[in-house]
């Protein structure tokens, strides 16, 4: 490990890239990448230390660094003492105007014009915390960059990479507002439709292989595990916020029972159910009435009427 001198310690943000997870000649795990000011000076960076997030960050995001310089050979590098995501380093978003997605998140999701429509739906959210709480998720990328990728299930419906991402959409589509809801009843509801198979981002990793913990933990389960800084940060907004999407998001029957609940739960399942009919029937005749989706477990069976 190389010597640090007692130079002053600089908080900048940057935008990193080139990152890589490197092991010293003495066996010791550090990290290398490449700072770039927001002026546009570039930096060789080494942080000397293992890579402590659980996905590899793409060339693009925005962090906030704590960096000592120092001089290596004819140039000046930065030594990284600290580094942390600069959207949740600074003032809330609230205060921060976002008119389109990061090129790191939109470059690496097989759905992109999904994720546009999804970026749409967040910004038209008139409750400031609801749409701030979405979008520190999506600019999350220990979550965003599994949640985009992964399938919603291993061989039934959209089973494909990405496949989570189109099913959350194409569920959102499906959750009209009733007149008897009001419009922050709503957005509760779309966001908690919207999230509510995050937990399943523990149970696969950035190539959809299932791990253990997602053949063995339910995904419900799962959910404000995987949610919890962006619930800690919403609950300090409104706490009733938090206790509303945990209620769409129980498995078991909750008291007092909030009617969008119900809309989510069939949602899910509408948009699940229609995936899978899809498939059923993509390699049968125009006049076969039945399909069956084999797969783990009971196979799905559909049938559709013909005029």
């Amino acid at each position: 490990m190389a010597a640090m001198t007692h130079l002053p310690t600089y908080q900048h943000t940057f935008v990193l890239s080139r990152l890589q997870q490197r092991t010293s000649r003495f066996g010791e795990a550090f990290c290398s990448c490449r700072l770039t000011t927001l002026g546009g000076r570039h930096w060789i960076a080494y942080w000397w230390r293992s890579f402590p997030f659980r996905s590899h960050w793409p060339d693009g995001i925005e962090v906030s660094a704590s960096v000592r310089p120092r001089r290596l050979g004819q140039e000046w590098v930065l030594d990284i003492l600290d580094l942390r995501l600069a959207a949740f380093a600074g003032p809330d978003l609230h205060d921060k105007a976002m008119p389109s997605l990061p090129n790191w998140l939109l470059s690496e999701t097989p759905y992109p014009v999904h994720l546009r429509e999804l970026w749409a739906h967040i910004q038209l959210m008139t409750n400031a915390s609801l749409r701030c709480f979405n979008q520190r998720i999506l600019l999350d990328p220990e979550i965003s960059l599994f949640w985009i990728n992964i399938p919603a299930s291993q061989s039934h419906h959209h089973a494909e990479k990405g496949g989570l991402l189109r099913h959350s959409v194409e569920a959102l589509r499906l959750l009209t507002r009733m007149k008897p809801m009001t419009l922050l009843e709503w957005e509760i509801a779309r966001t908690a439709l919207l999230w509510h198979d995050v937990g399943k981002v523990l149970g696969y990793d950035q190539n959809g292989k299932r791990s253990m913990e997602g053949w063995t933990v339910a995904h419900e389960e799962a959910t404000t595990e995987v949610l919890a800084s962006h619930l800690a940060w919403l609950r300090r907004q409104n706490p009733d916020l938090v206790a509303a999407l945990k209620i769409h998001w129980s498995s078991r029957s909750t008291r007092p029972l909030m009617p969008g609940r119900i809309q989510v739960e069939a949602c899910d399942r509408m948009s699940a159910a229609l995936d899978s009919r899809q498939q059923a029937f993509t390699a049968q005749p125009p006049h076969r009435q039945f399909a069956c989706l084999s797969g783990p477990g009971p196979a799905s069976r559909f049938w559709r009427p013909l005029g």
